[in-house]
């Protein structure tokens, strides 16, 4: 099973609305939750994530998002960010090379 961020999906969003337009960011993000689920964060999360030693706090958020669904690993292009992260970082490419 694969979980996305909560905060992952409004990043989405103001990232490609400007260029693709508000309703197709919407349509896609429904889309994606038919395949993903929203990892269930909470304010014990966000607590968790605030003293994770992580430099970037929204890299933060996702191992708390992460840890709060039970993820083995992060799919992330940026695993060097996460090198002090308690659940292991992998780039997408590798953990699909996994499922084969």
């Amino acid at each position: 099973m694969a979980f996305v961020a909560w905060h992952t999906l409004s990043n989405f969003h103001y990232l490609v609305s400007p260029t693709r337009g508000r309703d197709d960011a919407r349509q896609f993000l429904v889309e994606l939750t038919r395949f993903v689920s929203v990892a269930p964060t909470d304010t014990e999360a966000f607590h968790y994530a605030a003293f994770l030693a992580l430099a970037d706090f929204e890299d933060a958020l996702q191992v708390a998002a992460a840890r709060a669904c039970g993820a083995r690993y992060i799919a992330t292009r940026n695993v060097k960010d996460f090198r002090q992260s308690p659940i292991p970082a992998r780039t997408p490419e590798d953990l699909l090379a996994e499922l084969d």
